[in-house]
């Protein structure tokens, strides 16, 4: 039984804008559930690309850790530890996977047939580099934090020991080459999220013998936590990029003709909210001045949200009826969370600022999802007619 067959009729105005020929073929390609119709296109292959170069900085990394482990001259190369696979991995690692990526990231960017990285403007670039360093950097060492208490002790000779960096180096700059190979502007949202979660929860992670939740949430950034860079770091580095996001999002909205007071007012709130942000995490709530200038930045973040909730009607255009009950139910949520905790007191504030902060996050990533479908192929969309092949 032959297989049904179908054919779908394309304006003849899409047609010649876009150069097309009627005699060609064109190819349908599937991507986050939508049905995307291009010119068919010589797929590169990332993964032989990456095959072809991550070799070389993992033999680099290689050479330098096996020199480190001859001036030490030690017998057995513990797994974690100060002097060890881990932490040679860590250093080196970043490194290697930073150049790695920076080169792929920069080429593909530099290519005019690249279209992926094309929207991406250069200014945003150092920001995506030191972006997916710092990721790297939390993924190595949460790694091998479960490592360590997993093999309490271990230890190899030193053929062992070279064999296993070598591994651990060359997965290390394929994932870093595939992922400059790979990453799209759709993706510094997926990277946001990323940074914010992995960061929070390595901190929480490193920070649990010192029983943190009994004191409060900002207490992962003070001087009295066993580390306190994973949390500040993960907070600047948000900023870093929802500054990044809003800038990339808030030119497409003008070159797709949304423009007015509405549209700048809620740009200024979102950049201000995006340095509160960061300020949170570069003024640590330590004693003294660094106490009350993380208040402000604390402040000023529950502020500038609330002021978005409120307006987001009038500030954001076609919004839809969903996002503003959403919005509101948000709202309503840290108001009874707000009243748990300041009248009954049945919240504890570790508590009370885990919620807030994971309901505020969550909206931000629900706002900027709302402000990219508008220019998310609103003036490339065209309407086709699909009609059963009939003999």
């Amino acid at each position: 039984m032959s297989q049904k067959r179908y054919r779908i009729d394309i304006p003849a105005s899409f047609i010649d804008e876009n150069k097309l020929e009627s005699d060609k073929v064109l190819q349908v390609r599937k991507e986050d559930n939508r049905l995307i119709l291009e010119k068919p296109t010589i797929v590169k292959n990332n993964e032989a690309i990456s095959l072809k170069y991550f070799i070389y900085p993992s033999i680099v990394m290689t050479l330098i850790f096996c020199y480190s482990i001859y001036q030490k001259s030690l017998g057995q190369i513990p797994l974690t530890g100060n002097f060890s696979i881990a932490s040679h991995l860590i250093y080196l690692g970043l490194i290697s996977g930073m150049c790695s990526f920076s080169y792929f990231f920069i080429k593909g960017k530099r290519n005019p047939k690249n279209k992926s990285t094309l929207d991406i403007y250069w200014r945003n670039v150092p920001t995506i580099i030191f972006s997916f360093t710092v990721t790297l950097a939390l993924l190595l060492s949460s790694f091998f934090w479960m490592i360590s208490k997993l093999f309490v002790g271990a230890s190899f000779d030193e053929f062992t020991a070279i064999t296993i960096f070598f591994m651990f180096a060359c997965i290390i700059n394929y994932f870093m080459i595939y992922s400059a190979n790979i990453f799209t502007s759709s993706m510094i949202v997926s990277l946001l999220v990323a940074v914010i979660i992995g960061g929070i929860f390595f901190a929480m992670l490193t920070n649990s013998q010192s029983k943190w939740w009994q004191h409060n949430f900002s207490y992962l950034g003070t001087n009295e936590a066993i580390r306190s860079w994973p949390f500040n770091l993960t907070l600047i580095l948000a900023s870093l990029l929802m500054i990044a996001l809003v800038d990339y999002l808030f030119v497409n909205l003008k070159n797709h003709g949304y423009n007015g007071k509405g549209i700048t007012i809620l740009r200024i709130l979102m950049i201000l909210l995006s340095l509160s942000l960061g300020g949170v995490g570069f003024f640590p709530n330590n004693e003294g001045v660094w106490h009350e200038l993380h208040n402000h930045a604390a402040n000023l973040l529950v502020f500038i949200i609330i002021l978005l909730i409120i307006g987001i009607k009038w500030l954001l255009p076609k919004v839809t009826k969903e996002f503003l009950i959403v919005s509101y139910g948000i709202a309503i949520i840290l108001l009874v969370a707000n009243f748990l905790f300041e009248t009954i007191g049945y919240l504890s504030l570790t508590v009370f600022e885990i919620i807030a902060f994971g309901l505020a996050f969550s909206w931000i990533l629900l706002l900027l999802q709302q402000i990219n479908r508008l220019c998310a192929y609103e003036d490339d969309v065209i309407l086709v007619k699909i009609e059963e092949i009939t003999k």
